[in-house]
């Protein structure tokens, strides 16, 4: 994994992602790398580099992490905008309001890259449909994942 590291550092350009999938193959785990572009020719420099290049499984990407977390950030961005926005607007008379209300969603709880899907994803709260719908539309169904997640294990 180190050598898929030091990889990946040299070529964000290709890194689409590295994971280990323990269901692989009833031997064992594989070690994954997601690639964008050439598959072939990194898959070749890359089992260069390995001791036991037979254990790697190269997979085609669509997006690098790199591009991955720039949309993790703007996501993170628009809702901490969105966060700002009802403070601003005062509906929450008192910080405890304001706490409340954003409790009551809808809300993300949880932005972070799935290497291994080759999206973001994302913890909405509570279970709100037309919400999820959204943030697809605006982020992309093919860049974003919607899982629903459980408030009450976030600590505000």
């Amino acid at each position: 994994m180190a050598q898929l590291s030091r990889w990946g550092d040299d070529h964000p350009d290709l890194l689409g992602g590295i994971w280990w999938d323990n269901t692989a193959t009833p031997e064992g785990m594989k070690m994954c790398l997601g690639v964008v572009g050439d598959v072939a020719t990194a898959a070749a420099q890359v089992r260069r580099l390995l001791a036991n290049p037979e254990h790697l499984n190269v997979i085609a990407q669509r997006y690098t992490v790199r591009e991955l977390r720039r949309l993790q950030d703007t996501i993170s961005d628009d809702q901490d905008a969105r966060s700002q926005a009802l403070w601003d607007s005062g509906e929450g008379a008192s910080e405890e309001e304001f706490w409340r209300r954003l409790r009551e969603g809808p809300l993300i709880v949880q932005v972070g890259v799935e290497q291994e899907i080759n999206k973001v994803g994302l913890g909405v709260s509570p279970r709100d449909h037309a919400f999820a719908a959204a943030l697809i539309d605006r982020y992309g169904t093919d860049r974003v994942h919607v899982y629903w997640d459980r408030l009450d294990e976030v600590r505000f």
